[in-house]
């Protein structure tokens, strides 16, 4: 279905894009938000990869590839944003964002929410963006690698790294 979308939208039709768009821009929502920390600006970022995607439909030279090559694409300007922006000093919260545990103590949830919040933030872009894309977007390794434009061990490793990296920041005691 979305090889004959791309190839509608390659051809101008406006409405099988917005659909190529409405399929997609979840998934790559998610993994631009693990980058950017900021709901604002990872909208910023998916209309920006729209566009973007938009314009150079005509440079995608195999229509399945559609998924990895508009993630790829969201991701690299969410890294981009992410090095130009200057983070704020007040850190913001979505609490909306977080489903109920439906356990017996709901703060602990938000608490650790928090803290895996806070250790994300200290992570470079890069790590964020892996995190993002294999845990945020759910995507397979394999998927990461190609929605990152990497070999499949590279992405293996920084996933590895990353892991490591937040598993620190947390203090889980997981040092590399």
């Amino acid at each position: 279905m979305e090889q004959e979308l791309v190839l509608a939208a390659r051809l101008g039709d406006e409405v099988a894009f917005a659909r190529l768009i409405e399929l997609e821009a979840p998934r790559a929502y998610r993994a631009v938000l693990a980058v950017v920390r900021s709901p604002q600006d990872a909208q910023e970022v998916m209309q920006d990869a729209s566009i973007r995607a938009w314009r150079q439909l005509g440079g995608l030279r195999d229509a399945g590839n559609w998924p990895a090559w508009f993630r790829r694409s969201a991701i690299r300007q969410a890294i981009d944003r992410a090095g130009r922006v200057k983070r704020r000093q007040v850190r913001e919260f979505n609490f909306g964002s977080i489903e109920d545990p439906g356990g017996p103590d709901p703060t602990a949830a938000w608490a650790r929410h928090a803290t895996v919040m806070e250790a994300l933030a200290g992570l470079s872009a890069e790590d964020r963006a892996v995190l993002g894309l294999r845990y945020g977007a759910d995507l397979a390794v394999p998927e990461v690698a190609a929605a990152l434009g990497i070999p499949l061990g590279s992405a293996k490793s920084r996933l590895h790294r990353a892991t490591s990296r937040l598993a620190a920041a947390m203090g889980d005691g997981n040092d590399d």
